[in-house]
C-alpha cells in the first residue's frame, strides 16, 4: 500500500512525505521516563491471599495499595511454565529466559539451571544448567556495560549464584563503549535475621545504600513470606505478618523515593514473585496457587492501569490457565521484570533473552511523539503544502502573478 492509498487526502507530495512522518512515530515506543529501577521480588508472594489482604486490612498493607491506586498492576501473573521453586524462577527474572527448553525452540533460549541448594563452590550459572550456551547475559550485563551502577540485595544465601556469576572472574568482557570491567554487580549484599527469616536488616541496609549511592538498576529480594509459608503455611497468621513486614520495607522505600531529589520523579519500582505456595510447599508447577503470581510496577511514567488492559496486542490474560511459552499471546511472567526495567532506563534487552525480549510489556499507554528534527521537518512539509495548494488555487482563479 503506498502513501496515496494510506492517506487519501494528501493532495502534494510535501504533505504526504510529513503526515507518513506522523504514522512512523505515532507507532513509536514512548521515551523512557525513568533514571532509577528498583526490581523486587518478594519471595513466595502467592496472588489471591495479598489481594485479599490489601481489600480487608488497607490499613496494614496501605503500601502495596499503592501500586493498585497509582500504579499499573495485575494478580493473574505467571511464573515460569515449569518450575514453581526460586532460583530457576530469578534465574529467568534476570535473564530473560525460560528455565527450560520449550517444545520446538532452539536450544540455546533456555538457561537451565534447576538447582535450588546453594551453589557449589565453583558453581555458575555460565558452567551449569544449558551448557549449549557459553554465557547467559543478564540485566546486571546489560546495565553496567552501558556504564550504569548496579546492586544485588538478597536475603536468602543461595544468591551468592549471580554475584559470583557475574564477577570479575565469571563476567563478560564489557564491549559497549567505554570498558567499565567484566564485574556486573557493582554492590551485592546478602543479609537476614530471625526465624521466619525476614529482610529487615537487609531493607535497612539497602535504604541507607541507596540514599548515598542512587544506584541506577536494584534487584532486592524479600525472603520474608516464603520463610513463614514453610514454617506455618501459605495464609496463616504468620504468613500474614510476613506480608505486613514486606509493606513496611515498601514503605521505607516510597519513603526514600520521595524525599530524596535524585530519586523522586525519576524511579521505578517493579514488584514480582518466583512463586505463590499452598500448605507448606510451593513445588508443583501445576498448581494454579503456586504459578498465579502478581506483577506491580509503580513510579515514573507508570499509568494508572490494569496491565493486561495497557497490552491489549502483546500480553493475554490466562484466566485460570497456565499457558507455555509457545502460545501466540503470552500472560504476563516474572520472567518479563529484566527487559522491562531495562526499557524503563532506556537499555535494549538482554543478549540471548527471548521473555519480554521485544520490550513490548508497556507501563503507559502509547502515545504520538516526534522528536525535534521530525517535528521541523513536518511543520515545513505542512507549510510547503499549504503555500502550493494556495499557488494553484490563484491559478486555477487567474490570480496567479
Amino acid at each position: 500500500m503506498n502513501e496515496r492509498a494510506l492517506f487519501p487526502g494528501a493532495t502534494s507530495m510535501p504533505r504526504r512525505i510529513a503526515l507518513l512522518l506522523l504514522a512512523f512515530f505515532a507507532i513509536a515506543p514512548a521515551a523512557s521516563a525513568a533514571d532509577h529501577v528498583i526490581h523486587i521480588s518478594v519471595d513466595g508472594l502467592r496472588a489471591d491471599l495479598l489481594q485479599n489482604l490489601i481489600t480487608t486490612d488497607p490499613a496494614h498493607y496501605g503500601n502495596f495499595k499503592r501500586f493498585i491506586d497509582e500504579g499499573a498492576t495485575t494478580f493473574n501473573a505467571r511464573t515460569d511454565f515449569t518450575h514453581t521453586i526460586t532460583l530457576p524462577n530469578h534465574t529467568s527474572m534476570l535473564t530473560g529466559r525460560p528455565v527450560l527448553l520449550p517444545a520446538g525452540q532452539p536450544n540455546t533460549v533456555h538457561h537451565g539451571y534447576t538447582s535450588n541448594t546453594d551453589p557449589a563452590p565453583t558453581e555458575t550459572l555460565h558452567n551449569s544448567g544449558n551448557l549449549n550456551i557459553p554465557y547467559k547475559a543478564s540485566v546486571f550485563d546489560v546495565v553496567h556495560d552501558n556504564g550504569m551502577s548496579t546492586a544485588h540485595y538478597a536475603s536468602k544465601t543461595k544468591f551468592l549464584l549471580y554475584d559470583r556469576s557475574f564477577d570479575a572472574a565469571h563476567g563478560a568482557p564489557d564491549v559497549t563503549g567505554a570498558d567499565n570491567g567484566p564485574d556486573k554487580i557493582d554492590t551485592y549484599v546478602e543479609l537476614s535475621t530471625g526465624s521466619p527469616e525476614t529482610a529487615a536488616n537487609m531493607n535497612a541496609a539497602f535504604v541507607t545504600a541507596m540514599a548515598s549511592s542512587h544506584f541506577r538498576y536494584s534487584f532486592l529480594h524479600y525472603v520474608d513470606p516464603d520463610a513463614a509459608g514453610h514454617a506455618t503455611g501459605w495464609g496463616s497468621a504468620t504468613w500474614n505478618a510476613a506480608v505486613r513486614n514486606v509493606d513496611g520495607y515498601l514503605g521505607a522505600l516510597f519513603n526514600l523515593v520521595e524525599s530524596d531529589p535524585v530519586l523522586a520523579n525519576h524511579t521505578v519500582i517493579i514488584l514480582s514473585t518466583d512463586h505463590g505456595g499452598s500448605g507448606t510447599d510451593h513445588s508443583d508447577p501445576t498448581n494454579l496457587l503456586h504459578y498465579r503470581i502478581p506483577f506491580l510496577v509503580w513510579g515514573a511514567g507508570v499509568a494508572h492501569a490494569d496491565l493486561y488492559a495497557l497490552n491489549p496486542v502483546t500480553r493475554q490474560d490466562p484466566g485460570t490457565g497456565r499457558p507455555d511459552y509457545n502460545v501466540a499471546v503470552p500472560p504476563i511472567r516474572n520472567g518479563d521484570g529484566g527487559n522491562l526495567a531495562l526499557s524503563a532506563l532506556g537499555l535494549p534487552a538482554i543478549p540471548g533473552s527471548t521473555i519480554n525480549a521485544a520490550q513490548n510489556l508497556r507501563l503507559a499507554p502509547q502515545v504520538p511523539m516526534l522528536p525535534p528534527w521530525a517535528a521541523g521537518v513536518t511543520a515545513a512539509a505542512f507549510a510547503i503544502g499549504g503555500a502550493a495548494i494556495i499557488a494553484r488555487r490563484r491559478r486555477w482563479l487567474g490570480e496567479a502573478s
